[in-house]
């Protein structure tokens, strides 16, 4: 009873991210964007492993960027939306768990978007497969699992954002503000205040900074697994300062947290604003 109602539950977001025309949309940007940024980093002077690298930096920094907003947006809007429309009554007379109603809708939403990124991988990787050698063709792998972690965490975060907003434009810009201060003004301000610390207390605040960022988590994890060595920042320095697997691991492991976190207080939220 419990996979089929999620079975059905997971069908009904594919059914609706099948109408929505921005998905679509992104596919096709993400698709146009990736395949040039891998064309022109071929072709581009240097040797071969350097411009395989640079191609794999220009793609995870198109993923960092791109995918958090369309992930925050869609899932910004379906609770929203079913509050506004009134639609979400009719979901909640049927017998299930309110932690499948939100478990549903974010996987679902989560594989329209996984979709839409294989599409939009599959010319870099074209490009990749046909001019880099097999140990360098990791590097589209590398991002590909970086853009599906980055798809999921912040699809949460969406759906989290959701739940409290009386409509869809109101989640709609709260999500706007919420990429921009992640995903743009953060980095900046991290570059700030590393400015004016040193030593030691510079790298605590590092690390602290970025555990409260899940895309900068998911960078360092995408250097460390693809060691793209032309990427700087302090990103790089906390690529450097954690040896070994404790990186990756640490990075994986906040990932975790941030996403696990964030569907748990999902799923409080839908039932303290439906039953409050």
């Amino acid at each position: 009873m419990k996979s089929s109602a999620l079975r059905t539950l997971v069908e009904k977001e594919l059914v609706e991210a099948a109408r929505n025309r921005l998905i679509y949309g992104f596919s096709i940007v993400f698709f146009v964007l990736a395949l040039a940024l891998s064309i022109a980093g071929v072709l581009s002077p240097g040797a071969k492993d350097v411009a395989i690298s640079r191609v794999g930096v220009s793609l995870l920094n198109l993923t960092t960027l791109l995918v958090p907003l369309i992930s925050l947006v869609v899932g910004s809007q379906g609770l929203a939306a079913e509050f506004e429309d009134g639609t979400i009554d009719l979901l909640l007379t049927q017998p299930v768990k309110l932690r499948y109603v939100c478990l549903g809708r974010i996987l679902g939403q989560w594989i329209a978007i996984a979709a839409s990124l294989l599409v939009g991988f599959g010319g870099s990787g074209i490009v990749l497969m046909l001019m880099s050698s097999g140990n360098r063709a990791m590097l589209l792998l590398v991002n590909i699992i970086i853009s599906l972690a980055l798809a999921l965490v912040f699809i949460t975060l969406g759906n989290l954002i959701s739940v409290k907003s009386k409509n869809r434009i109101v989640a709609l810009f709260s999500v706007l503000a919420l990429w921009f201060v992640m995903i743009i003004l953060y980095d900046l301000i991290l570059v700030q205040v590393l400015m004016l610390t040193t030593g030691g207390l510079t790298m605590a605040l590092l690390y602290g900074l970025l555990a409260l960022n899940p895309a900068d988590l998911l960078r360092v994890l995408a250097i460390r697994l693809s060691q793209m060595k032309e990427l700087f920042g302090p990103t790089r320095e906390a690529m450097n300062a954690l040896p070994g697997f404790k990186g990756p691991i640490l990075a994986t492991a906040g990932w975790l947290v941030w996403t696990v976190s964030a569907y748990l207080i999902v799923v409080r939220s839908l039932y303290k604003r439906i039953y409050s």
